[in-house]
């Protein structure tokens, strides 16, 4: 990828088609729209950014997190991507039943220390549906082709800690040692890239 320095050997996992929910989720899927289709640099876009988290103990991968395009985040959100949807508790209805459901990934974003405005996302892997996130996330699509790259995506391998750094981190977590959820969460962090090379939307 030109002025990227994410993927040296780049493997291509495939195509993952969204349909989305405009009725339930106006405002995230019409953030969701406009950060797959732009195209000019300036604007914040999905296009090269990557999976930053899976969460295979509750089933789902997460992309879209702010910060530097070249390290494959999406540039801070500014005026257009306004969130009405964040205040309408009728947006918080959806539920994460079945594998391929995609959401606005609020919970996610807070634990990154994302405040206001937020571009990430995540798709359930199933098969098993994902209550814990019900209540916490605006469901706005599903996945309508391509839940087999999702599973794909969900198998890449992360980052292990040691039995030692798991045994410290329960004691520290039993004590309510703040440091220990920050620690967790590099357990979910993927060992390589996974990149959104290309992104847009399919017209009928």
């Amino acid at each position: 990828m030109d002025g990227n320095a994410l993927c040296e050997v780049p493997e291509t996992f495939g195509r993952i088609v969204i349909e989305l929910d405009e009725r339930g989720a106006p405002d995230t899927s019409r953030n969701f729209l406009r950060l797959v289709e732009g195209e000019d640099a300036r604007e914040p876009s999905l296009r090269g950014t990557t999976f930053h988290k899976i969460d295979r103990e509750n089933g789902y991968v997460v992309g879209g997190k702010a910060g530097t395009p070249r390290l494959g985040q999406v540039a801070t959100l500014g005026t257009g991507f306004e969130n009405g949807d964040v205040t309408r508790a009728s947006a918080f209805a959806g539920k994460h039943f079945r594998p391929g459901t995609v959401s606005l990934a609020l919970e996610s974003a807070q634990k990154d220390g994302e405040y206001g405005t937020t571009a990430q996302f995540l798709i359930t892997t199933g098969p098993a549906p994902v209550p814990s996130l019900d209540g916490k996330n605006i469901v706005f699509g599903r996945v309508v082709e391509g839940l087999d790259v999702v599973n794909r995506l969900a198998s890449e391998k992360t980052f292990k800690p040691t039995s030692t750094a798991r045994t410290y981190n329960a004691i520290a977590s039993l004590v309510g040692d703040s440091r220990a959820e920050k620690a967790k969460s590099a357990w979910v962090k993927p060992t390589r890239a996974l990149v959104i090379t290309d992104c847009g939307v399919l017209r009928n």
